[in-house]
């Protein structure tokens, strides 16, 4: 894991709780494109969502409404 120095705040909604919630990302994204995702922990169901740094979506989820 990343140190968390180097980490940037992300909100994503939960897929299986369906709150907005907060995690933390890797900084340096600069190399990641738009539909890459990273493995983000969920305060909300203390689960592993993969989001896209770039826009927030969770993988399998559209980003106009959550499931």
């Amino acid at each position: 894991m990343a140190d968390r120095q180097l980490m940037r705040p992300i909100l994503f909604h939960c897929p299986r709780t369906g709150q907005m919630v907060q995690g933390l990302i890797a900084e340096d994204t600069s190399s990641a494109k738009p539909g890459d995702y990273d493995p983000v922990s969920c305060i909300a169901c203390s689960g592993v969502h993969f989001v896209d740094a770039h826009t927030g979506t969770v993988l399998g989820m559209s980003r106009d409404r959550p499931s």
